[in-house]
């Protein structure tokens, strides 16, 4: 929890997160929040495991979701395909639609989602380090109260807390936890 709450905290300080890792978050993230629209059953693609926005694509019931649902989506909301919306959806519709039948099923994104875990997480990984080198100005390794306060000043309030060994310094393991 507190590593979560620390790379959170990270990334608010040192700007906006890649357009890439936001367009590829979990489909289901807001059914697990208790999220749920008024027409849901278990196992359909707009069910009680899956995410509001995705569920609204159904539009026909099916269960699935084809490219001209989520282009209709995408019209009535006037958005571009990219970090917004559903545009994800389109750019990667046919890398999902794992049996090319055109219409993606909630076990197709899922699957493509977790193929892609991998790939965030390496993304996530490399803007930490970063971000954390873009913060340690004199480059031994670890952030000072200084260095914290002038390139990271969201997490000074937090400083006490992530220092665990109290040498007044944080380092990469004190902040991958």
């Amino acid at each position: 929890m507190k590593h979560k709450t620390l790379f959170t905290a990270l990334l608010v300080a040192a700007g906006v997160m890649g357009a890439q890792a936001a367009a590829q978050q979990p489909a289901d993230q807001g059914a697990r929040h208790g999220h749920h629209g008024k027409h849901m059953r278990a196992g359909h693609i707009g069910g009680p495991m899956h995410g509001m926005g995705i569920a609204r694509l159904d539009q026909d019931g099916d269960g699935r979701i084809s490219r001209a649902e989520i282009e209709a989506a995408a019209a009535g909301r006037g958005e571009r395909r990219g970090r917004r919306g559903h545009g994800w959806l389109l750019e990667n519709f046919d890398a999902i639609d794992a049996n090319g039948d055109g219409l993606i099923a909630r076990s197709e994104l899922r699957a493509w989602q977790q193929a892609q875990r991998p790939l965030r997480e390496a993304e996530r990984e490399r803007r930490f380090n970063e971000r954390f080198n873009a913060a340690d100005l004199n480059g031994d390794g670890r952030l000072s109260r200084v260095e914290v306060q002038e390139k990271m000043p969201r997490l000074m309030a937090s400083f006490a807390w992530l220092d665990e060994n109290g040498d007044g310094f944080l380092d990469r393991s004190e902040l991958s936890r």
